[in-house]
Parts: structure tokens; C-alpha cells; sequence
């Protein structure tokens, strides 16, 4: 990439620009509300079911920990922080092992099978599609000439 390149491209706009809004308001937020309205949702079953509250709640911790990491990724990204790349790609992989996660969790919190199937099945989709999301994003952080030239190390020189 030629100097004048490398200044076309410098800065926090375009698609890293909105990677930056997803990362500090809307994935957070996407996360925040799934939360609320599958534990809403949930509530009559509690009784019935003891093992989904531990699934809500240990769901919501890892939640909770994932939205912190997104906010803290984006920030970094958009205040065009030292090693911030690697943290965002951090963050980007920590999405697809708590997705991974997450699918395993109804049957490691003890629910029935037939449930634990249940929900898996109704969450394949959505986990599909969050690491789709992930991979589209991390890839962009690879190969973006944005990104290069906007969080390459400045070259050390003198005479």
C-alpha cells in the first residue's frame, strides 16, 4: 500500500466505523434484550423446570461478560488503541466459544433431554448466524486495508 493510500484510509469510518457501533451499542444491547425477554419468557416454567433458572442465570453471567468484552473491543477499535485489532479478533472469538457454549449448556445445567433438544434446536439457527457474523467480521479485521492502515504501528525511524 502506497503512502497516499495509506492516508485515504486512515480513521474510523465506513465499515469499521459501523463495526465500532456494533461492537459498543448494538451487540451489547441485541445481548441485554435476548436475555431479559428469554428469561420474561421463561419465568412460568421455573417451577416446572428448576434447572432452566441455573440456564438463564449462568446464560446471563456469560452474557453479561461477553456484552463488557464487546463495549471494551469497540472502544478500543474506535479510540484506535494500542493492540486494539487483537482484542476486537479476542472478542470475535470469544462470541463463537460462548455460542458454542451456550448451545451444550441446556443439557450441562441438567434439563431434561426432550427440553434440552428443544431449545438446542430453536437456537441452531441463531447460533449459526452469530458465528457467520463473527467470521464475516474477523475476517474483515484481517484483510481490511482500513483497519491496516488505520492500527498499523508507526514506523520506527531516524538518523
Amino acid at each position: 500500500m502506497t503512502s497516499q493510500d495509506n492516508v485515504r484510509y486512515q480513521g474510523v469510518k465506513g465499515w469499521l466505523l459501523l463495526l465500532c457501533l456494533n461492537f459498543t451499542i448494538l451487540d451489547p444491547l441485541a445481548m441485554l434484550l435476548s436475555l431479559f425477554s428469554v428469561a420474561n419468557a421463561s419465568r412460568p416454567l421455573f417451577d416446572t423446570y428448576p434447572g432452566l433458572l441455573t440456564l438463564i442465570a449462568v446464560s446471563g453471567v456469560c452474557r453479561l461478560a461477553v456484552a463488557v468484552f464487546s463495549v471494551y473491543a469497540g472502544l478500543a477499535l474506535w479510540r484506535v488503541a494500542p493492540g486494539a485489532v487483537g482484542i476486537a479478533r479476542k472478542y470475535l472469538m470469544a462470541v463463537v466459544l460462548y455460542t458454542v457454549f451456550a448451545f451444550f449448556l441446556p443439557v450441562l445445567v441438567g434439563l431434561p433431554q426432550d427440553l434440552a433438544r428443544e431449545i438446542a434446536g430453536s437456537s441452531f439457527v441463531a447460533g449459526l448466524l452469530t458465528i457467520s457474523y463473527a467470521v464475516i467480521w474477523y475476517a474483515y479485521l484481517m484483510h481490511s486495508k482500513r483497519v491496516r492502515a488505520t492500527y498499523q504501528a508507526p514506523v520506527q525511524g531516524g538518523s
